[in-house]
């Protein structure tokens, strides 16, 4: 890889022109400096020139240099102890001297692997693989001076593309420069650099790396008004993102509260639901009972008419015999027996009867279940004021998701909240049906009441008119037993009696009929009240669940209270911290405008303390390229003077 000499000092040249700035031609002391550091591949500097320009005239300078020369002019130079003296009559004065000892303000390090093994730039020509080229530039705190906070540094590095394939940057702007990927790095005044570059390389070479430094004064003139309108609506969008956070916070609260109510009442409410289910398992076991007591008395109905039947065939005998005018003692003893028979199962029946109408009805039912620790009115009244409450509760939740639906994402607080109404809902319509069940109780225990009055009625008027009977009968076997020779009387009286003993038979025989209709009729009480009993088993388990869900409906809403409370108060700090952010943004602004612009203090000379009236200073530091040996070719030289140009370029040779 040859080096383009000439080229690279016409480029010099060019941008020391174009950097230099403007000086007052009656300033013949005022000077612009030039410092060409030369490195090796590793960074490490190796000598520095520095390139003084001057406007023509009597020129005094100083500097430490170990040699000095003339560019532009054939002008005599003149070195005494430091100080260099020129008189020219050109416009531009041109010198060169070479530094003794002078530190300058980066320390930069190179390092070169390949394969993740270290190689140096000698080792690493010509070489094949992956290689990471390493890039250090940090503050040399040898360097006195304020070139470090106060100089921008542009580096380049140019990877032949024959040579070098998948490169890669990170942070480096990449261009193509003919078969070149040119890698350049910006580097702000005081900061440094810290990187690598990544390639895969064969018979790897590389051209000379460059980094030149310039002091940077920027001049920035940013309309900030639309950054700071933006600003402003942020701050207005903080402030109504606070406002609605505190709304949100305070409907929440509302929530919480209600939602404490609600959890209370099922709580309630689901203790009575035990309490009615312990009563309604109390009142089934009592139906029971009486549904045995009812088939016991039906079952001695057949007893009862046939009975009745017997002393019906007695009569219906007597009447016979009497007919046959045929009577004995034994008929008759038995005609008293059988009647005291009927009338003590008439006695049983109508104690039985009275028994039944004693613990049949609505209050008996109500006392029985007050017995077992249910006030069945009070339930009735708490199941009102449990639906008067879910009612409101429902009201409340409605009025909540109206003001959360003027929010953006609260769709599933919403949602929730939805169907809390739901279950809440499904709590009235059980509790109406519990109310409901209690008032079909009511009227179905006062119709059999009413039926079993009646009932009672009855039995009571049959033994009334029966013990009449019997002591008719007893009177007339008595009456047969003292006047069995007035069979012809007799008779007639059987005959009678027979004739109305025959109504008797029948009401008897209805009477028993209506037992046995009453019996039957009281299974559907008894099914009915077990069907009470297993709707208020689900009521049971329904109002735990209600109640269960009310108590994490409860943690959910205090957890929602939570965290709109965080809500709140992050909007709140956020709102407090963003009300005065104009200020901040300029000032923070005007911070970064200094830190990229670097200090604005007096451009001093790099060369010499003694040096005033500095315009400007420049670095132009450049490493060895990275080459392959190559064969050494003999050349014949000619001898010849040089000339002003083959001067200045033989600086880069």
């Amino acid at each position: 890889m040859k080096k383009k000499q000439a080229a690279a000092a016409i480029l010099i040249i060019a941008s020391i022109s174009n950097m230099a700035l403007p000086v007052d031609a009656a300033a013949s002391t005022s000077k612009e400096e030039v410092v060409y550091v030369n490195m090796q591949s590793d960074g490490e500097v190796e000598n520095i020139d520095v390139v003084n320009i001057f406007d023509g005239g009597e020129i005094t300078d100083y500097g430490n240099y170990s040699s000095v020369k003339m560019l532009t002019t054939t002008d005599k130079i003149n070195q005494t102890d430091g100080t260099i003296t020129i008189s020219s009559d050109s416009d531009k004065v041109y010198y060169q001297g070479s530094l003794i000892h002078a530190e300058i303000p980066w320390d930069i390090s190179i390092q070169y692997f390949l394969d993740g093994k270290e190689y140096t730039p000698e080792e690493i020509a010509g070489k094949s693989g992956a290689l990471e080229i390493k890039i250090k530039i940090t503050k040399n705190k040898a360097c006195k001076g304020s070139y470090y906070k106060d100089y921008a540094l542009q580096t380049s590095f140019s990877l032949d593309t024959n040579l070098c394939s998948n490169i890669r940057a990170n942070g480096a702007t990449i261009a193509n420069v003919g078969a070149d990927k040119q890698l350049s790095y910006t580097i702000l005044p005081g900061k440094g650099l810290d990187t690598s570059i990544y390639a895969d390389v064969k018979n790897f070479e590389m051209d000379a790396a460059t980094i030149n430094g310039v002091k940077l004064n920027l001049n920035l003139d940013i309309d900030d008004e639309e950054l700071t309108e933006k600003v402003e609506q942020f701050v207005d969008a903080a402030q109504q993102l606070d406002n609605g956070a505190t709304k949100l916070y305070n409907g929440t609260d509302d929530l919480k509260d209600g939602s404490g109510e609600l959890n209370t009442g099922l709580l309630t409410l689901n203790s009575g639901a035990v309490d009615l289910n312990t009563g309604i398992t109390n009142l089934q076991k009592g139906v029971s009972s009486m549904q045995k007591g009812l088939d016991t008395l039906d079952s001695q109905s057949s007893n009862l008419t046939a009975g009745s039947a017997e002393v019906k065939k007695a009569l219906n005998t007597i009447q016979q015999n009497l007919n046959a005018v045929s009577i004995t003692a034994d008929e008759l003893k038995q005609l008293t027996t059988a009647s005291g028979e009927i009338k003590n199962g008439i006695s049983n029946l109508s104690d039985g009867i009275a028994s039944l109408k004693k613990n049949l009805g609505y209050a008996q039912y109500k006392q029985a279940m007050a017995q077992n620790g249910l006030d069945v009115d009070s339930l009735k009244n708490q199941n009102q004021q449990a639906i008067n409450n879910c009612s409101s509760q429902i009201a409340a939740l409605k009025k909540t998701i109206a003001e959360l639906e003027k929010q953006e994402g609260l769709e599933d607080q919403i949602s929730d909240l939805k169907k809390q109404i739901n279950s809440l809902e499904n709590t009235i319509q059980i509790l109406s049906v519990n109310n409901a069940a209690i008032g079909g109780t009511e009227s179905y225990l006062d119709n059999v009441s009413a039926g079993v009055d009646e009932l009672y009625n009855g039995i009571t008027s049959l033994e009334t008119e029966y013990s009449k009977f019997d002591s008719a009968v007893s009177e007339l076997v008595a009456t047969l037993t003292n006047l069995v020779p007035k069979l012809s009387a007799l008779t007639d009286g059987v005959n009678q009696l027979v004739a109305r003993y025959e109504e008797l038979d029948n009401g008897v025989n209805s009477y028993t009929d209506g037992v046995t209709a009453i019996a039957g009729g009281y299974k559907q009480i008894v099914n009915g009240v077990a069907s009470l009993a297993s709707g208020s088993k689900e009521l049971v388990n329904g109002s735990a669940q209600l109640s269960s869900g009310s108590g994490e409906l409860y943690d959910g809403v205090l957890a929602l209270c939570d965290g709109a409370k965080d809500l709140s108060d992050g909007t709140g700090q956020l709102s407090s911290e963003t009300s005065k952010m104009n200020d901040k943004l300029q000032d923070e602004m005007d911070d970064i405008l200094d830190s990229i612009g670097g200090e604005k203090t007096e451009t001093k000379s790099f060369v010499s303390k003694k040096n005033k009236h500095v315009e400007s200073v420049q670095f132009v530091m450049k490493t060895e390229a990275i080459e392959k040996p190559e064969v050494p070719v003999r050349e014949t030289v000619q001898k010849t003077s040089k000339s002003v140009w083959e001067k200045l370029t033989s600086l880069f040779k």
